[in-house]
């Protein structure tokens, strides 16, 4: 979010602060009941006092560096920092007025020169701290900028006014994610549904005499009002319903340097949108779980959902009767982090699992197949794409954990059936979970006939050509045109085989006759652009066609149904843990609910992988999107209105309070991970592993 700039129509000048709000562990999406059946949703408001501490952990303060930082590194130390890289690195912050300040980082230099800049002005550093006086600091924004021979390193940074180091244990106190410094204003951008109100818990010291000045700035409107806190700690705040809001909320009458949040809610009060539905399946104690993923499945080239070629004829077959979810979106568009999600309902920056160079689920996880064991059920797992796979502990709690890649890097769908036959005989007749992880329609196309030539005539058969044009899916982006076209039929035959292989695993358990008595779903771990937006391939993509993704679960004793609400893949995990009752540990950090309950629309999140060390981030509220890549710039942000402009062709530039609600979720999100992930390992890649991840395109 471009905090440092002001917006005259609705914003003023602050600062945005420490990095986080650990107040509540509740996902910002999350809604469980309490006592009082109100429905909560943590929130970590900006505090604007003039204080800033640069966070280097994680990308929740990106918007606070510009220039050549690298990204955040872990040393061998487990210390995080930042380098600063040939050229000039500047930290952005706002000053609530102009007064004397205290600049004090943690630098590593290795003897390397380095310069510092205020707002234009250079000074001499000298040791840790360097004073700034009243006629250097702006009252808005500044900028400390930094010159350098490379290999700087820094691992924190805090800006502050020189009369806080006047208080006692003040260099705590800077560092402490709940202290607003007086005189401070505590901030949030919000569009809230129906019936949700802001809740803020301060601890006022005492001061019965204390009171909150509310100002709500939206539309060009600005609406105020104030409240006295008399002996209240807890202060309920009405929102303006459905629109796009800054709120900005200044305490006064308080005779201490500081002041405490200890809660930042968000609040609904309709009880109601939390109860079930009469249609919410029944217990499936007993019952079996079946996953079947195809990798890289578009959600629009399903051919029950009217593409122009007939693709999923037994995919189409398995929907009548099924529950069809027609807006589901994955976490991440890549499948190393977006499998980490579907096996422990955890968004990727919580569990982790975002790179295959340094990261790996905790042993400590608790996964869906550990939970299925607990209960007595056989755990299985058949999988084509090593990105899901034992290198990175993805086999946690399975009893049967089978890498089809193991002896070849190339893994053809056809060669699921009959590892799948011996698993379904291993289970001697107990329950199971099981999930198959089928790379197709995922390129290279090496897909048999007839389905190779299926929808085109170029490509009849495979050999060094097919090869080499498919390996189009590498090149990140395209334009579109002719090639597009053939690429876009060949991916459909590459989907017509995986979908032939899928109606062959219900054939088997129709001959098991398991089926009855089996809740299978369909499903794919993101998407994949043939050149929509220039992209072509997934992982870096966030534009629809890389994260949209079916997902068709048969439910027995279901009549099935379609629903269009908004679906993330944590949903799923969380519908099925209290589908077949499992005690989910994640219930605060997951962002998932359960899809056969009422809740009042959605705030999405999506993770890319990293492009040059640096991630990017999909959030979305219906129907505003937006697309951020790191290290952020403005040039590097793009709004959406996916209603009236579903191709994502046409970058909103005029609605600045849109964008910056929107980041505001995002970073709130990020800050959240910051506190909640598990601690990664690095992941043992075999020679197997690295032979499969070359063959998809991956290293």
């Amino acid at each position: 979010m471009k905090y440092f700039k002001e917006n005259k129509n609705y914003a003023l000048s602050g600062t945005k602060k420490r990095s986080y709000l650990l107040l509540l562990l509740i996902p910002l999406i999350s809604i469980y009941c309490t006592d009082k059946q109100e429905n909560l949703n943590a929130l970590y408001p900006d505090t604007i006092d003039g204080v800033t501490s640069f966070i280097f952990n994680n990308h929740s303060m990106e918007d606070h560096f510009s220039g050549n930082w690298g990204p955040p590194v872990i040393g061998a130390d487990k210390k995080f920092s930042r380098e600063l890289k040939e050229g000039e690195g500047r930290l952005l912050f706002n000053a609530l007025r102009s007064e004397k300040y205290i600049f004090n980082a943690d630098i590593h230099s290795s003897g390397n020169t380095l310069s510092i800049g205020l707002n234009g002005k250079e000074y001499k550093l000298t040791g840790k701290n360097k004073f700034f006086g009243k006629e250097d600091i702006n009252k808005g924004e500044n900028k400390i900028s930094f010159k350098f021979s490379p290999g700087i390193k820094f691992r924190n940074a805090d800006i502050f006014p020189s009369r806080i180091a006047r208080i006692k244990n003040f260099k705590d106190l800077i560092r402490d994610p709940e202290i607003l410094f007086l005189p401070g204003v505590i901030r949030y951008y919000i569009n809230p549904f129906a019936g949700e109100e802001l809740i803020l818990n301060l601890d006022l010291n005492g001061n019965k005499s204390a009171s909150l000045k509310i100002e709500i700035f939206t539309g060009g409107k600005k609406h105020t009002f104030s409240k006295k806190a008399q002996n209240l700690k807890r202060f309920r705040i009405s929102l303006i319903k459905g629109k796009f809001q800054e709120v900005r909320i200044t305490p006064s009458g308080i005779n201490t340097e500081y002041l405490r949040i200890t809660e930042s809610l968000l609040v609904s009060d309709k009880p109601e949108l939390n109860k079930g539905n009469e249609d919410i399946p029944g217990s499936m104690k007993g019952k079996n779980l079946l996953f079947v993923l195809l990798d890289a499945a578009r959600n629009d080239h399903m051919s029950y959902n009217g593409h122009v070629r007939e693709t999923t004829p037994n995919i189409d077959s398995f929907s009548k009767g099924s529950y069809i979810f027609t807006n589901c979106y994955s976490q991440a568009s890549f499948t190393l982090a977006s499998t980490g999600t579907l096996i422990t309902g955890l968004p990727p920056d919580f569990h982790g699992v975002i790179s295959k160079h340094y990261s790996s689920l905790n042993m400590k996880s608790i996964t869906l197949a550990k939970l299925f064991g607990i209960k007595g059920y056989f755990t299985g797992s058949i999988t084509g794409n090593p990105n899901y796979g034992k290198a990175f502990n993805y086999d946690i709690g399975f009893t049967d954990f089978i890498e089809l890649f193991e002896d070849h890097p190339v893994v053809d769908a056809g060669e699921f059936i009959g590892p799948f036959k011996k698993m379904i005989e291993k289970t001697e007749d107990n329950p199971f979970f099981i999930y198959l992880h089928i790379r197709e329609p995922h390129d290279p196309f090496i897909m048999p006939p007839p389905f190779l030539g299926k929808f085109q005539n170029k490509f009849k058969e495979n050999g060094k050509k097919l090869e080499k044009f498919g390996k189009a899916f590498g090149q990140s982006y395209i334009e579109e045109g002719p090639e597009t076209e053939l690429l876009k039929k060949i991916y459909d035959e590459n989907l017509a085989y995986g979908d032939m292989i899928f109606g062959k695993i219900l054939s088997i358990l129709k001959e098991k006759k398991l089926f009855e008595n089996t809740l299978v779903v369909f499903l794919s771990d993101h998407g994949e652009a043939i050149g929509e937006n220039g992209n072509i391939g997934h992982g870096h993509v966030l534009y629809q066609p890389g994260i949209r993704i079916p997902i068709v679960m048969k439910i027995p004793g279901m009549m099935g149904g379609q629903n269009d609400k908004q679906v993330i893949t944590s949903d799923l995990v969380r519908t099925i843990t209290e589908m077949f009752d499992l005690p989910f540990p994640y219930e605060k950090s997951s962002s998932g609910v359960n899809l056969f309950r009422n809740f009042p629309g959605r705030r999405l999140y999506a993770r890319s992988i990293n492009v040059f060390n640096y991630p990017g981030y999909m959030v979305q509220q219906y129907p505003y999107k937006l697309i951020t890549h790191f290290p952020f710039s403005e040039e590097r942000t793009f709004l959406f209105n996916i209603e009236n402009d579903p191709g994502e062709q046409n970058t909103i530039k005029n609605d600045p309070l849109v964008k910056d609600t929107l980041l505001f979720y995002l970073f709130n999100h990020l800050r959240r991970a910051e506190k909640e992930k598990f601690d990664i390992l690095k992941p043992s890649l075999r020679k197997s592993d690295i032979d499969s991840l070359k063959s998809l395109g991956y290293l």
